[in-house]
């Protein structure tokens, strides 16, 4: 579609879609467009004659692609100078209308489905709002400068200035000269993440709470504040911080701020999107290469992973019960952040209810091996999703291994272990494979044994049945016995009995089931077989 060149106070719609990106929103006609009204969008009533500004946007809620009314709609709306019209187009044929619109001079644009009107109206209204603001304004700021947008608040505000994203991460930051800063400051531009400190979640809630400036008190050393919430219409998008060293800020300053937070939106819905898609392809890209297949190698370089290793796959998965979606979503964001600040070119992706992280240029071995590093990063996320997401975190590391070709190989692992965290067979909330390596090995002989049943000792069977049926345990006694190599002490302490009790059970077993533990090759059988049956 060509563009006519857009006139003061307007937008031209390629523009206006490039700031949306990813927010459902997308054209369907092809002809040429004027620019649009930075005025708020029009809201379709059938009860009342259409009239809009020239070069505004119609939302066209109610209409259906399929009724012959709305391309009547669609004429009408062009006559009465709107340049855009936005439908749902509801599973079917557009095209046609789209012809329609092509004829009228009028550009047709779709939402997806799943989109609601009104979230849909709030961000064209901030949208179109930013721009009109950004037009006003005297600063000659490309759209998506993040870190020009810091100096530039800093400069008007004044104060050091910071711009982060609802997951506390740090956008961007002013460089100007002279401004004071402390720790805090300084350590969340090191990490690009705002450290953790217990006041945080009060601060931010306080902020977000509040429609203007808020005033932050610091906890001393760290300087006060002068925050406020960056919205898309009600939806939070982050936040920008300046430091108010000397507590000289006035109101002034304030409503500097909140102009500055308006202006702020256009580049943080365009940063975000920008940032959105690449980790939307790399997340793809990773889930591929967890999976495993053929074209690893391929993957991994699109990755810019190296051929050797070594490399580990952690696993982090909420405790049952606790997986509702906005938990997971917090999760997602709690676990990609620390991962990714804890060992650069970690990436994490979210694959069914579960999160991995693959760890590059992992230690091979020694005492502080890859593993032992991250358990140090898994109990602090464990402690941290307890302590502000109230939720009970369970994570696991799979082996290390030294091909991309055997990342699957280690997420493998890590799904076996977090089974067993799951099950209560491994004590904690914390494992990882090289530590319960035989224990990973009874699993996978149970799923062999499960496939294929004539491995499993017929003694094993015929026992597991009798004690279904009669209500004794000749099993677990047998296979507790094994266990502790037939010491009948250890044996009979682990399972709360007299020895006499114990020796009658073995007595017994030989006689129903005509088991001789003396036979080596039988007895291994045998162990195996009472495991891996515990474990189906």
């Amino acid at each position: 579609m060509e563009t006519i060149p857009k006139t003061p106070g307007s937008i031209d719609l390629p523009d206006l879609l490039q700031v949306l990106a990813n927010s459902g929103l997308a054209l369907r006609s092809h002809g040429t467009t004027p620019g649009l009204s930075l005025t708020s969008p029009s809201l379709y009533d059938p009860l009342a004659p259409l009239e809009g500004l020239r070069g505004g946007i119609l939302l066209g809620i109610g209409l259906h692609p399929a009724e012959p009314e709305t391309a009547l709609v669609v004429r009408e709306a062009a006559q009465a100078g709107f340049g855009a019209i936005v439908l749902k187009q509801l599973s079917q044929d557009i095209e046609d209308l789209a012809n329609t619109a092509d004829q009228a001079g009028i550009a047709l644009l779709v939402v997806d489905d799943a989109v609601g009107w009104r979230q849909l109206d709030a961000l064209l209204e901030s949208a179109l709002s930013a721009s009109a603001e950004a037009n006003r304004s005297a600063s000659p700021l490309g759209v998506g400068d993040l870190f020009a947008l810091a100096n530039a608040i800093a400069a008007l505000v004044g104060g050091a200035t910071a711009i982060e994203n609802l997951q506390e991460q740090v956008l961007a930051y002013s460089t100007l000269p002279h401004q004071p800063i402390d720790d805090d400051r300084r350590n969340g531009i090191l990490g690009r993440q705002v450290p953790y400190l217990p006041e945080n979640a009060g601060q931010y809630a306080s902020v977000f709470r509040s429609r203007g400036a808020v005033r932050i008190e610091g906890v001393r050393p760290a300087m006060d504040r002068l925050a406020i919430a960056v919205r898309a219409g009600n939806q939070p998008l982050g936040s920008i911080w300046v430091v108010d060293a000397n507590g000289d800020l006035d109101s002034d300053a304030e409503q500097a701020l909140e102009r500055a937070a308006d202006i702020a939106v256009l580049h943080i819905l365009r940063a975000r999107s920008t940032i959105d898609l690449a980790r939307q392809q790399r997340a793809e890209l990773l889930r591929r290469l967890l999976e495993g297949g053929d074209d690893v190698q391929l993957v991994a370089e699109q990755l810019g992973l190296k051929h050797s290793g070594p490399f580990v796959v952690a696993a982090f998965q909420l405790d049952l019960g606790q997986s509702d979606e906005l938990s997971l979503i917090r999760l997602v964001d709690l676990v990609t952040t620390q991962c990714e600040a804890h060992r650069q070119g970690a990436q994490c992706v979210l694959i069914g209810t579960t999160i991995y992280a693959l760890f590059t240029e992992a230690p091979a071995s020694g005492p502080a091996s890859g593993p032992g590093s991250i358990e140090t990063l898994a109990r602090r996320l464990i402690e941290r999703s307890a302590a502000s997401l109230r939720v009970k975190l369970r994570v696991s590391t799979g082996s290390i291994v030294t091909t991309a070709a055997d990342i699957s190989r280690s997420r493998h692992d890590a799904d076996l272990v977090l089974l067993m965290l799951a099950s209560g067979r491994s004590a904690g909330d914390y494992a990882n494979a090289q530590e319960v390596r035989s224990r990973l090995t009874l699993l996978e002989l149970s799923a062999m044994f499960r496939n294929t049943p004539h491995l499993v000792s017929p003694a094993a069977a015929s026992m597991r049945t009798y004690d279904a049926e009669s209500g004794t345990d000749y099993a677990r006694t047998l296979r507790t016995y094994l266990d502790f190599s037939r010491d009948s002490a250890k044996t009979s302490a682990a399972l709360s009995v007299h020895q006499n009790t114990l020796r009658y059970r073995l007595r017994r077993l030989r006689e129903l089931f005509g088991i001789d533990v003396d036979h080596p090759e039988d007895t291994v059988v045998l162990w195996l077989s009472l495991h891996v049956q515990e474990l189906q």
